[in-house]
């Protein structure tokens, strides 16, 4: 498996938003936005894995959540914190191209408009 180490998404405006590493166990790692200065309003990722007992047919779940609290800049509270998540489920049968290829299609669904639009104002097309 990956050392932990710093990742890099871009925000909106397509700038670097840096994610350093914040804790590491067994089946889970977190990362929390860099430089913030409270753990509170602190952009987070967390990826998480659980390993089916049986390895050679079980299926493996991978877990990611990523928040992005909204703190007000007049009073300094929290307004609110949006939160995506997302899993994979693996059947231990199934070859690295084909996890490759549901990855790259699910990277383009999020990528949509209809989803931004659905998260926005809840719109789903009919």
């Amino acid at each position: 498996m990956a050392a932990a180490a710093a990742l890099t998404l871009k925000n909106n405006a397509a700038a670097n938003v840096t994610y350093d590493v914040y804790g590491v166990n067994p089946d889970s790692a977190e990362w929390v936005e860099s430089g913030a200065s409270s753990i509170l309003g602190t952009s987070r990722f967390v990826l998480s894995r659980v390993i089916p007992a049986d390895k050679a047919n079980g299926v493996y779940r991978t877990r990611g959540k990523l928040t992005r609290p909204v703190i007000n800049s007049a009073t300094g509270l929290l307004d609110g914190t949006l939160t995506a998540t997302f899993e994979i489920l693996r059947p231990a049968k199934l070859t690295v191209a084909e996890v490759d290829e549901l990855v790259a299609r699910f990277k383009e669904a999020v990528s949509q408009a209809i989803v931004k639009a659905a998260a926005e104002s809840g719109a789903i097309p009919t």
